[in-house]
């Protein structure tokens, strides 16, 4: 009954959108070439400026080494530094060949210091072989991460033909990374003694706003990367009391420019979004298909904004902002041999209000709308408080 609920008032709440809304100010000028905002808990995108195009990522590369050694390996490891590791270009925490070290220290070097040598060390370590790492890393992060458009031919990030991401795919990476607390801290510190055969100094995060040089209070954790053919590029996670989000910016042709965008996405990511979700109580149907949850659909909206739902007869489902840019996209479950009784939902239509805000669809709804629910509340009948569905 509760689901014929849910489908009933969906049908009620289609055919109306608010006139009045509140208007979100994006971003003004982005000088990176490709950009992205998105939740890192919901996955939904909130900016995107060529965030599917293929780009050079350079270091922030190592994002993606980082946690697949955690996952892979153990920090109290003994790593051995081989000759080809203390041979490799770049940038460098001077790894001596024959010096062991632990792979938490490596992962240190790596992180704070973007050292090259750390990360073929690292690599090593942990398949037996730069090549078997990265084999193994692009299948991982295609399995276990979903990235639809990356290729990495090395684990450090040095330029190669074939060594490619987007802007998408590294928050998604970025996202992925942030669920192990392992790898929050590493990407948080902002500096550390470093002592080994070949160096012993203070290191300090290359990301200024990590370092503290760029004062941003709510920046969690960062990657910074250069080479010439990429350019800039740079990967920030921030949060505060209602959301957590990851900013990616890439081939910005300067650091003022760079860190200019990404200060430039923080506020406008922390400030005009907020989170909710589709209750698994919800019944879509589409040419005579009724389409199951399995569980609530989390989602990130601009506040007050107008969310697009399209629903695909293959059972995508896919939300838009009210730019009809794509927010989120989720595969729904057909509900195979139930009959279907009730009017259809609309398949692309526009929501606001008791799904996807927290606002009225309009004064047209107002007076069926609470007639029927009246003639539920006689019917003894619990409903949830319309205008909302934060748990």
């Amino acid at each position: 009954m509760k689901k014929v609920i849910v489908l009933i008032l969906l049908c009620f709440i289609t055919p109306s959108v608010s006139a009045q809304q509140n208007a979100v100010k994006k971003p003004g000028h982005i000088y990176s070439d490709s950009a992205i905002i998105i939740d890192s808990k919901t996955g939904s995108i909130l900016y995107s400026k060529n965030g599917t195009k293929r780009m050079n990522p350079a270091s922030i590369t190592k994002i993606a080494t980082a946690i697949y050694a955690i996952q892979h390996s153990d920090l109290g490891d003994l790593v051995q530094i081989s000759e080809k590791a203390s041979r490799t270009e770049g940038s460098t925490v001077y790894l001596a060949a024959g010096e062991t070290l632990s792979m938490e220290q490596l992962l240190q070097g790596l992180m704070v210091n973007s050292g090259n040598d750390a990360a073929v060390a690292i690599a090593e370590h942990t398949e037996g072989s730069v090549k078997k790492f990265v084999d193994k890393l692009n299948l991982f992060l295609k399995e276990e991460v979903g990235v639809r458009d990356t290729h990495f031919e090395n684990p450090h990030g040095l330029y190669g033909k074939n060594h490619y991401t987007t802007a998408y795919d590294m928050a998604k990476i970025t996202s992925y990374a942030l669920q192990n607390e392992q790898f929050r801290k590493l990407f948080d510190i902002d500096s550390l003694d470093w002592k080994a055969e070949g160096w012993n100094t203070t290191l300090f995060n290359h990301h200024k706003m990590v370092k503290g040089e760029i004062p941003y209070p709510e920046v969690t954790g960062g990657k910074n990367g250069f080479i010439d053919e990429s350019r800039h590029t740079l990967v920030t996670s921030a949060e505060n009391d209602n959301l957590s989000i990851v900013v990616v910016t890439m081939k910005a042709q300067s650091k003022r420019a760079i860190y200019s965008d990404t200060r430039k996405l923080l506020d406008y990511g922390l400030n005009q979004f907020e989170r909710n979700y589709i209750p698994k109580e919800t019944v879509f149907q589409l040419n005579g298909t009724s389409y199951d949850l399995k569980k609530d659909i989390p989602f990130t909206q601009p506040v007050n904004g107008k969310i697009i739902q399209k629903l695909e007869a293959s059972g995508e489902l896919t939300l838009y902002n009210q730019d009809h840019e794509e927010m989120l996209s989720t595969n729904l479950t057909p509900v195979e041999g139930t009959p279907v009784t009730h009017t259809e939902a609309v398949a692309s239509s526009e929501h606001k209000g008791l799904f996807f805000g927290k606002e009225w669809s309009g004064q047209l709804l107002f007076y069926p709308l609470m007639i029927y629910l009246a003639l539920l509340f006689i019917a003894g009948v619990s409903v949830f408080r319309p205008g909302s569905f934060t748990k």
